[in-house]
């Protein structure tokens, strides 16, 4: 039995097909730009989302897919008809020109701004629009729900809502992450290859997805994701996992790999050449110390005036310095936001996913700089994995799914090189305190 699973992250999509062992048999991915019109605007073109998906999964072979399920960054929501026509670009949750941190925040703004705000029938998550776009539905999980600010005691929350300028009736209904939320319409099996009449499954948030896919059970087994932006977290515990509750977060960075993405478009280079580049420098990046906060902050509490910058440059340093100080930064960064929790629940196993875990550099970097060992799966695709065994489990009742997250290697931490980070730590903090 195959499923296939897709994440729509915020800067780029992937879908790929899954066997009913978790093996991914094909998968395809596509870049989704992000726009600045402003220094402090982050927006995109939800119908790029769209068009996304469409050449993902138009390339896969998905003739014998028996279900699909959907993830996506959360924190945004879309304005659409009730045909599901976008209406506006969709503020993402790094964007800080409103006032306060939600999706309802970001609503607020927008619908104070655009007339077309009136048309708008419905505010949907971002997988919940591309799921639309999939069957036709409107409807979200309670999950997801919980990430938009609309949400009160588990229901949406008219006072919110009015003081978005919205009605709450155009908030989709709130179901659970494993419900069939509709099929396959004619008109998107056309575009996409998928058979018509293919059941959806609802999906969930990309940090749930990210912790089923990692199998990051505490006190067993943390998570430790370098995507876009940073996280670390687990579930509760076994039962949180199994019902799909309790998706702890112990701390989230705004950039990580789109830190090293930024430098490396700004030095000429790809990241993977930024990547390789930086194993030439020594640690502590020849005295280059970079603060990542380049989209605001979300770290120690909601931070919307938070910069970064870059210390220590002399005419003798380069690009490979560049890109090693983003690397050791965004270390740095996270030890400081979740290097305490870590220690307080001290989880047996921290496993690395996400892009930058496909970096050996990356992680010896953090490995060294948390102190501790980092396991790296076959996949470090855990949104996709957590993805497909939402599918899975909805169509074939199973709940365990722990043998599809397999450990391929683990990083240590060398403690030489910890005894190197820390002092350079310390600095590190120091200059953030300066710049506070």
């Amino acid at each position: 039995m195959h499923v296939l699973a897709i994440d729509q992250g915020s800067s780029g999509a992937k879908a790929a097909v899954v066997d009913g062992e978790g093996r991914i048999v094909a998968m395809t991915s596509r870049r989704t730009p992000v726009e600045h019109p402003e220094t402090t605007a982050a927006q995109a073109d939800p119908e790029m989302w769209w068009r996304a998906l469409v050449s993902c999964v138009s390339r896969l072979p998905v003739h014998d897919v028996r279900a699909v399920a959907i993830s996506g960054f959360m924190h945004t929501v879309v304005p659409v008809t009730d045909e599901g026509k976008v209406l506006g670009p969709a503020l993402l949750w790094p964007d800080q020109r409103p006032d306060g941190p939600s999706a309802a925040d970001r609503v607020a703004w927008w619908a104070e701004r655009d007339p077309l705000a009136v048309l708008a029938r419905w505010y949907l998550p971002v997988k919940d629009f591309l799921r639309m776009r999939l069957t036709g539905e409107a409807a979200t999980d309670r999950y997801e729900a919980g990430g938009t600010g609309f949400l009160r005691d588990g229901a949406w929350s008219p006072a919110v809502a009015t003081q978005a300028g919205i009605s709450p009736d155009r908030l989709p209904p709130i179901g659970e992450p494993l419900d069939v939320a509709g099929a396959v319409t004619r008109e998107a099996a056309a575009a996409t290859g998928l058979p018509e009449g293919t059941p959806v499954v609802m999906g969930t948030g990309d940090w749930m997805a990210t912790l089923l896919g990692s199998a990051a059970v505490l006190p067993g087994r943390a998570c430790v994701y370098l995507g876009t932006a940073g996280a670390v977290g687990g579930f509760a515990s076994a039962r949180a996992a199994a019902a799909l509750t309790d998706p702890l977060c112990f701390a989230a960075a705004t950039s990580t790999g789109s830190a090293l993405d930024w430098i490396a478009e700004l030095t000429g280079r790809g990241a993977p050449e930024a990547v390789a580049a930086a194993e030439s420098v020594p640690p502590g990046s020849r005295g280059v110390v970079v603060l990542p906060h380049l989209m605001g902050e979300r770290g120690m509490g909601h931070d919307r005036s938070a910069r970064g910058s870059v210390h220590g440059l002399t005419l003798a340093h380069g690009a490979a310095d560049l890109a090693r100080a983003v690397m050791e930064g965004t270390a740095f960064w996270l030890r400081a936001i979740a290097g305490a929790a870590l220690d307080q629940r001290d989880p047996a196993e921290l496993v690395a996913v996400g892009g930058g875990a496909r970096s050996d550099l990356w992680l010896r970097i953090l490995a060294a700089v948390l102190k501790r060992d980092l396991t790296v799966p076959e996949t470090t695709e855990a949104g996709i994995l957590g993805t497909a065994m939402i599918a899975d489990r909805a169509l074939s009742g199973r709940a365990s799914h722990e043998r599809w997250t397999r450990v391929a290697r683990t990083v240590p931490a060398d403690p030489n090189l910890a005894n190197v980070y820390e002092p350079l730590f310390e600095e590190f903090l120091h200059l953030e305190e300066r710049h506070r």
